[in-house]
């Protein structure tokens, strides 16, 4: 085919297409649309299907008539429709998250450029001809021609926005021919760099619209409350095709009874008398029916306002919190292509884990999709399909040098425009979106700053934000007059409350994108939580991000499934699994980091005056005591005693109310515990009566732990210059005087170690270690080495051996000095008094503790500590104290890539079984213990969690302390307090063997 170069013209973004509109899908007269499927309308013609397609390098080498009818080309493949060329085994799987996948020449694409022809044949009755018929493309990535019955209808660009052509005059009855050449780059390539696989092809639904002569064209429509929200008043505006007409209008209440009628042209106006407020809790929808004699349009209406007063955003004249999550559309099958049913099963997920609100990273989602969450209540920041991060890697380039390359070119600011156009024009009439997003991480500049007053002027009922327009490079002083928030990325709670106590900044504060949920992760989300609640300047923010992206890479011979991410495709350049960094798993199983969300953001917090119980609503709208009833569990040592189950005291948005105590303490000595879990009362859309939506654990009474008292007896000590052999009755231990640790443990005549005991200050890097995990391995904590500089055994009434320890590696200096005493009784119990120095010039240790490797056979586990789920300093909100049994296996957490998972902190006691014994320890300070089949060393090396071998053997791991897990693959670092990074510190541990009962 000719090479032609409106692909590459930045002054013609689009030739044939209909002005933008808002979305609607117009019925006939007689039909009920009120809820109605858009594929239930007879005005509505879906074209999705098998289509023919073929995909060549480059444009030239497409056949110069491919759109003509008559057109002989036998080898074109069978192609879905909508769907990504990708993941028919097209083409190759790119996932990139800043760098462009082409050279950063603009407006030029280069010549080999993936082109797919893509062919159709519909059908088209005599009664569809009568008046005007369009062509629909919800999304095309990423540019695409048009052609129909061999004619030219036009061509358009921004992959996730509707496109719509007037096919009207080179239609025909019978059998019509579509033919759309698609292109993978053009120079909308630069203005959508998001972080995401890179796919192509017609993504998203392709629809005919058959419509009168004369018709609503576009339509606006305003709500908001007045009189102290006792009133609400609806404000449309109607735009006509073909000539100016007349209207009937009906406004249905949410149970669908009519409320009031009119006529009108071009506008009117409705006013209510106690409406029912929209909001993502109470998700109340009127229905506007809009007639105009030969078809009818169906709008739901959502009654609400937003606007700011001081920092404070308020919906509906109350303050608004989002609680907030960044969605992609991403599927490992079916790639960006998303239908309903897996949009409504992430839905479904969120209420289910407490969101209230979506950003729909980094473009606009399906209008479809828009729909669905004002349905089910969620608040939407809409975002405009603009992100250009590949300017700063551009050679010499950086987030202070070059990010304004295209936010300040003046060829691209119409592109700019155009994409912020057709987002807010598009979703304009939706109650869900609150905000409207200018585009993400491209810098800030004068094609910014035109888009955002125009949108500012055009639709002054919502918010505007753009977290990018904080950059300031190039010499461009900024603009932000137009912009209701300050937004921002990442940073940590302080630099928040700094900013807030600065009164020269006016605006409310909003986390766009915070707690980088990559791998074991988050683990600072109760941290922003605590931020949230106490400051009311802050909207909320959005956890990076909702699901896994990962390509569907079939299964293993056992049958494991096999998730592949950035590079396993062979691609360049690609960002390795930086894209696997969701709350759920690519096939939406909800991570730990999802349930620990879960809790962080339930409906209401307890927690215990001395007296009594203050009960706080976390919610905006609803009074608590309507959505949430309770049970609880009183426990003792971890262990429950009793259970009972109440109800809440009226507790309003945002409110506290005090209630007693369900029970009395047990008069037993020991710790207790309250658990109060809190469960719906009635069902909703997604969330049955009696499901948890939450719990709080209050510690009602602590208790003092002592260390077993040692059992007396004679033990027999036997030394050489490399070992220490204690023995008694039952048991001959080993003491290596080389490593400062057993070596051999045998109790009851069997050996119980299938390996040395050795100290340990490593642990497999999690993601969101992937940072600090630089200076930890030029520390050398990786390859640690310890040198025993003094062994000796003490002379008492105890057997005691204390041994000086330096913890060093090659290279490196010593960054840890220790003094262990190990003390052994008759009963074979040994604890361990440690007492360690930490060179401050060093970082902080990921960990520090014993670990045992244990034969097979050690599978039963029973624990006392934070369960049942994984636990770390940081992230333990969906665990509580308690006594846990379960199994070494199901200790696993199958991280895509894997890592460091399973740790339990906060713990009392530990038992491990397996046939004949059982190995116990018990800390007189709370101790964390990890239990695995897989090794760190296996866990470290391994790039899938497919390529892992399960061990019969067990690794157990007691530590004084496992640093927290944080979210720095993205976010702020680890906070002190999570970190062992004191100076000084004393671990104390028993552990022993004992009969299986």
């Amino acid at each position: 085919m000719k090479h032609c170069h409106e692909f590459e013209d930045w002054a013609r973004p689009h030739e044939g297409t209909q002005p933008n509109r808002a979305y609607y899908i117009p019925f006939a007269p007689e039909q009920d649309p009120v809820q109605a499927p858009r594929e239930t309308s007879d005005r509505f013609v879906l074209l999705n299907g098998t289509w023919q397609m073929k995909l060549y390098d480059s444009i030239s080498a497409v056949p110069e008539d491919f759109y003509q009818p008559e057109f002989a080309g036998l080898d074109f493949m069978e192609m879905p429709v909508p769907s990504c060329w990708q993941t028919q085994g097209l083409d190759q799987n790119q996932y990139s998250n800043v760098r462009y996948p082409i050279p950063y020449d603009p407006p030029f694409v280069p010549h080999q450029n993936p082109c797919g022809a893509y062919r159709t044949r519909f059908t088209v009755e005599q009664a569809m001809l009568g008046g005007r018929v369009y062509l629909n493309f919800e999304g095309v990535d990423n540019f695409f021609y048009v052609w129909l019955n061999g004619h030219r209808v036009g061509y358009s660009q921004v992959s996730h926005s509707t496109s719509e052509f007037d096919i009207t005059p080179y239609l025909t009855e019978g059998e019509n021919l579509l033919a759309v050449l698609v292109l993978k780059w053009s120079v909308g390539t630069y203005l959508e760099c998001q972080d995401k696989f890179r796919m192509s092809g017609i993504f998203r639904d392709v629809y005919l619209l058959a419509r009168p002569e004369r018709h609503i064209r576009d339509f606006g429509v305003r709500t908001w409350g007045c009189e102290d929200y006792t009133r609400a008043v609806i404000q449309v505006g109607v735009a006509w095709s073909g000539g100016e007409g007349e209207l009937e209008w009906e406004l249905l209440d949410p149970q669908g009874s009519p409320v009031c009628r009119g006529r009108a042209a071009g506008e009117f106006t409705i006013h209510l008398e106690q409406p029912r407020f929209w909001t993502a809790e109470t998700p109340h929808l009127y229905q506007l029916l809009l007639r105009t004699g030969q078809e009818v349009i169906c709008q739901p209406v959502g009654v609400r306002d937003i606007t700011v007063k001081g920092r404070q955003v308020l919906l509906n004249g109350r303050p608004l919190r989002l609680k907030g999550v960044n969605r992609h559309d991403s599927d490992p099958v079916t790639g960006f292509t998303i239908s309903y049913q897996q949009a409504l099963k992430d839905l479904a997920l969120m209420k289910q884990h407490n969101v209230n609100a979506i950003r729909s990273s980094h473009y606009p989602n399906a209008p479809w999709f828009v729909q669905m969450c004002e349905r089910y209540g969620f608040y939407l920041i809409d975002e405009a399909d603009v992100e250009c991060h590949g300017v700063t890697e551009v050679f010499g380039g950086g987030d202070e040098t070059t990010f304004g390359l295209i936010a300040q070119q003046k060829e691209f600011a119409p592109l700019i425009l155009d994409r912020v156009q057709r987002c807010i024009i598009r979703d304009k009439n939706s109650p869900a979106v609150l905000i409207w997003s200018l585009g993400n991480e491209s810098g800030y500049g004068p094609g910014f700053e035109e888009a955002g007053r125009w949108g500012r002027d055009y639709d002054p009922t919502r918010l505007m934000h753009y977290e990018g327009s904080w950059h300031q490079t190039g010499g461009h002083v900024n603009d932000t007059s137009m912009l209701d928030l300050y937004s921002r990325m990442y940073n940590e709670p302080d630099f928040v409350r700094q900013w807030l106590e600065n009164p020269a900044n006016t605006k409310p504060f909003l986390l766009v994108e915070y707690c980088h949920a990559m791998g074991n992760g988050p683990g600072d989300l109760e941290d922003y939580e605590t931020l949230f609640l106490e400051q009311p300047g802050i909207l909320g923010g959005f956890v990076w991000e909702w699901c896994d992206h990962a390509i569907d890479g079939g299964t293993t011979a056992d049958g494991r499934r096999k998730f592949l991410y950035g590079g396993d495709s062979g691609e360049f350049p690609h960002d390795i699994n930086f894209c696997v960094d969701g709350l759920v798993s690519p096939d939406r199983i909800p991570h730990t980091g999802l349930k620990e969300l879960k809790n962080v953001w339930r409906p209401v917090r307890a927690r215990w005056l001395g007296d009594d119980i203050e009960l706080r609503s976390t919610l905006d709208f609803v009074d608590v005591s309507q959505l949430a009833e309770y049970r609880w569990e009183l426990q003792l040592d971890g262990v429950v005693v009793e259970r009972g189950e109440g109800t809440l005291p009226a507790l309003p948005p945002r409110g506290t109310a005090r209630m007693a105590l369900p029970c009395p303490l047990p008069h037993q000595p020991g710790r207790v515990d309250l658990r109060l879990i809190y469960l719906a009362r009635t069902g909703s859309d997604f969330v049955q009566a009696g499901e948890e939506l939450g719990f709080d654990q209050l510690t009602l009474r602590q208790a003092q732990r002592q260390a077993p008292a040692p059992k007396p007896g004679r033990l027999t000590v036997e030394e050489t210059d490399a070992e220490i052999r204690v023995s008694g009755e039952t048991f001959a231990y080993v003491l290596d005087r080389f490593t400062g640790c057993f070596k051999s443990l045998v109790w009851n005549g069997a050996q119980r170690l299938a390996g040395p005991m050795g100290f340990n200050v490593w642990r497999a890097p999690t993601d969101n270690d992937r940072k600090i995990r630089r200076v930890w391995e030029q520390a050398g904590y990786d390859r640690a080495q310890v040198r025993v500089a003094g062994c000796q055994v003490l002379e008492g009434e105890e057997t005691a051996i204390r041994c000086e320890l330096v913890f060093a590696a090659s290279i490196r200096q010593p960054f840890l000095r220790c003094t262990a005493l190990w003390r052994l009784d008759a009963a074979g119990t040994i604890t361990l008094e440690l007492d360690g120095v930490r060179d401050e010039a060093f970082p902080f240790l990921p960990r520090f503790g014993l670990r045992i490797k244990l034969p097979a056979g050690f599978e039963q586990l029973d624990y006392t500590g934070y369960g049942p789920q994984e636990s770390y300093l940081d992230k333990k909100n969906a665990c509580w104290f308690g006594r846990f049994t379960g199994t070494v296996s199901g200790e696993y957490v199958d991280y895509i890539k894997p890592q460091e998972h399973g740790s339990h902190m906060g713990c009392q006691q530990l038992r491990l079984s397996c046939a004949d014994a059982a190995l116990w320890a018990a800390g007189q300070q709370p101790f964390s213990f990890r239990a695995s089949h897989y090794p760190q060393e296996a866990l470290a090396a391994a790039a899938h969690n497919f390529e892992l071998q399960k061990s019969d053997q067990v690794e157990l791991c007691l530590d004084y302390k496992n640093s927290g897990i944080g979210s720095n693959s993205c976010g702020p670092v680890l906070a002190d307090r999570y970190a062992l990074i004191e100076p000084r510190f004393h671990m104390q541990l028993s552990f022993g063997f004992t009969s299986v009962d």
